[in-house]
């Protein structure tokens, strides 16, 4: 756990991949006939229901220490707007004046990134996207990074930037030039943003790979700094043949870090099972090959403590 300082009154901001978070319906725009009542995961309006309740839980469960829930959610491997307006429409949170940002990307799978925040805490300055780009892989299609700008009630205004980069599927070595072009894509736009600038992911890397280190290094206008990069080897957000991995991280620019709180993954209980294969637990997640378990996420969620 990083802990800077220690601050009474505080925003708490979250990041969850949620594991292939769709709507039973067939998206017009991009077909995914495998979660369908009739297709190979027999995904029912029912069982749909039964996640968004589930990730509603883990949303509230993420409160801080006042009971005040995240004021800014930030979600990958969701499929449309959709299923945002569900889950802050149709479950406990729908008491809560929560506001969603969200854009279609050209991601194969269908997935997007999206945002969430507290329409009492924060006003939507801009929203936009960046795309995907690589000169090397030209054809190839990815989650596009959602970019959402807010001014808080003290008129501070804070840059969230959401990402979800390509996979390691064919190999982490053999892809993983397409994570590097997203961050020097990312590198490359966040230098004329004004405000503090927080960068919420599942990055596919970990803090020592190219793609994050190259986030890291002196710009002409903007340095990050990986707030996973001193996190305990002991947890971690992802879990694969027995070993923890910071695969989502939370990244703030340096001229704002004194805003810092608080920063770690959030492991509760309730969140885990034993590991059959390998002493320890891992993260319950949702579908086991194409059954649905009635789990959370084969992710856990990150969340950062910032004093505005």
């Amino acid at each position: 756990m990083l802990t800077v300082f220690a601050y009474s009154q505080q925003q708490r901001f979250i990041f969850y991949n949620t594991e292939n978070l769709f709507h039973p319906d067939v998206d017009s725009l991009n077909p995914d006939l495998e979660f369908t009542p009739d297709g190979v995961y027999q995904w029912t309006y029912y069982s749909y229901l039964e996640r968004l309740h589930l990730l509603s839980k883990v949303i509230i469960a993420l409160s801080d220490s006042n009971y005040n829930l995240p004021s800014v959610i930030g979600l990958a491997e969701i499929e449309s707007r959709t299923v945002l307006q569900d889950l802050i429409g149709k479950t406990a949170l729908r008491k809560r004046p929560y506001q969603l940002v969200h854009y279609d990307s050209p991601d194969r799978r269908g997935i997007d990134v999206g945002l969430i925040y507290n329409k009492e805490q924060f006003r939507l300055l801009h929203s936009d996207l960046i795309p995907f780009q690589c000169q090397e892989w030209p054809h190839y299609k990815s989650r596009d990074m959602l970019h959402v700008q807010l001014e808080a009630q003290d008129a501070s205004v804070l840059n969230f930037i959401i990402c979800h980069w390509p996979s390691r599927y064919g190999g982490k070595e053999k892809s993983a030039g397409k994570r590097l072009c997203a961050s020097q894509e990312l590198k490359n736009y966040t230098r004329n943003l004004q405000g503090a600038i927080i960068i919420m992911g599942d990055f596919n890397d970990e803090p020592q790979d190219e793609s994050m280190m190259e986030l890291c290094r002196d710009g002409s206008r903007r340095q990050f700094i990986n707030l996973m990069e001193q996190a305990s080897s002991l947890k971690g957000s992802h879990r694969y043949k027995g070993e923890w991995a910071y695969l989502d991280q939370i990244l703030v620019d340096s001229t704002h870090f004194e805003g810092i709180i608080d920063c770690d993954v959030f492991d509760a209980p309730f969140l885990l099972e034993a590991e059959s294969a390998y002493p320890g637990h891992k993260p319950k997640r949702a579908f086991r090959s194409k059954f649905y378990r009635g789990g959370f996420s084969d992710h856990l969620p990150i969340f950062l403590d910032w004093k505005l």
